[in-house]
């Protein structure tokens, strides 16, 4: 069973949905590669329809896909919270193509699924994985490491 696996990232493009009921929508593309764990060495690709909220937190809903060197596919599915260490704009500054994000790492959290018609992998299907994080938008850097959390009850007991 997978027991962890973290990926460093890149940013590749934000697009700005527009501000809707509950905040302001964004579609934030990455890719990068899988630094830890069993799956150490495949890529991943994904976006995050994140939604950023009127009291400054955002509401993470990626979706990746991780593949291995030898092609296996794994779908993933993430959702949590990011959380800024200093007051938000106003939301529709955040549309402005003038608009720069500060140099700083903004904190995530939360918990992700996978599935995966690879038989050898098909545990993946019978955990949840925690996961903690962040992300630099002014940067484009996006780091991420997860834990099983069937793994983390089984070291715990």
């Amino acid at each position: 069973m997978l027991d962890s696996y973290g990926f460093d990232a890149t940013l590749t493009s934000i697009l700005p949905i527009g501000l809707v009921t509950e905040g302001l929508r964004l579609d934030v593309a990455f890719k990068g590669t899988v630094v830890e764990g069993e799956l150490s060495g495949a890529s991943i690709t994904g976006v995050d329809y994140l939604l950023v909220r009127h009291d400054g937190v955002s509401v993470i809903d990626a979706h990746e896909r991780i593949t291995t060197p030898v092609g296996n596919i794994i779908a993933a599915h993430a959702q949590g919270y990011i959380t800024a260490p200093f007051e938000m704009p106003p939301l529709q500054t955040l549309t402005d193509p003038d608009f720069q994000w500060p140099d700083v790492e903004l904190n995530l959290h939360g918990v992700l699924t996978m599935q995966t018609a690879v038989p050898e992998l098909s545990d993946l299907a019978h955990t949840m994985f925690g996961f903690t994080g962040t992300v630099n938008v002014a940067t484009g850097v996006l780091r991420l490491h997860a834990r099983s959390l069937v793994a983390a009850l089984a070291a715990a007991g």
